[in-house]
């Protein structure tokens, strides 16, 4: 009985040890899983806060990109738009230019042609004027022809009627050799004339006279609208 009792005084010295050990373990339990959550819960977080940053950072490196591209093209754009004005602003100086000049010419021709058609066209008109120059080709025919040929003189339709008989016996008179007159097709107003042989002809008829005075009068007036 003395035993008996004995073990249990030891029984309940030992049982409040082993109660006061197990609630301490228990806390340390608790205390090391609340240590580990939370350090899980800070590396989650962590891990968490590095994939947003990253995602960040490359979505902002993909903007950079995107705006550095879109620059890129923008200066290209503004390049050849520069470049396209510039040789269109170019070809439009040069069609200006070539457009005046033709303009100037265009006129240059113009003033030419009527003035030298008023004066040759009203000279020749004037009976007197188309017989003076044919009686001088007439006196000095025998220097233009020196084998002593005789000379035709060709005239229009309407001055052959008006001047021929008048003016044939007047060159008769100051001609060495035989004179003849006839009409030629073709010949509007003054003359050409030639060897009866018809071995060739020298021409002063309106046509003639033209292109003559125009081509010594083109550079003149070539000058005068080409003066700034």
């Amino acid at each position: 009985m003395f035993v008996t009792k004995f073990k249990n005084q030891i029984n309940l010295l030992i049982l409040p040890t082993s109660k006061y050990k197990c609630k301490q373990m228990n806390e340390k339990l608790q205390e090391l899983t609340d240590k580990i959550y939370q350090e899980g819960l800070e590396k989650g977080k962590k891990d968490a806060e590095d994939i947003v940053a990253k995602a960040k950072s490359e979505a902002s490196g993909i903007v950079k990109s995107a705006q550095d591209e879109a620059a890129q093209i923008t200066r290209k754009a503004e390049d050849d738009a520069a470049e396209t004005r510039k040789k269109t602003e170019s070809e439009l100086r040069m069609s200006v230019k070539q457009a005046i000049t033709s303009l100037k010419q265009t006129m240059m021709e113009i003033v030419v042609d009527k003035a030298v058609k008023e004066a040759v066209d009203k000279n020749l008109q004037d009976g007197d004027f188309v017989k003076s120059i044919m009686l001088k080709m007439a006196e000095n025919w025998d220097k233009i022809e020196k084998q002593g040929k005789d000379v035709m003189f060709f005239l229009s339709g309407k001055d052959h009627e008006k001047l021929g008989d008048d003016l044939k016996k007047k060159a008769a008179s100051v001609i060495k050799g035989g004179i003849d007159i006839d009409f030629e097709e073709g010949i509007k107003s003054g003359f050409r004339l030639g060897p009866k042989d018809g071995s060739y002809k020298l021409s002063f008829t309106d046509a003639d006279f033209h292109r003559f005075f125009a081509q010594y009068l083109r550079p003149r007036t070539r000058k005068f609208f080409t003066e700034d």
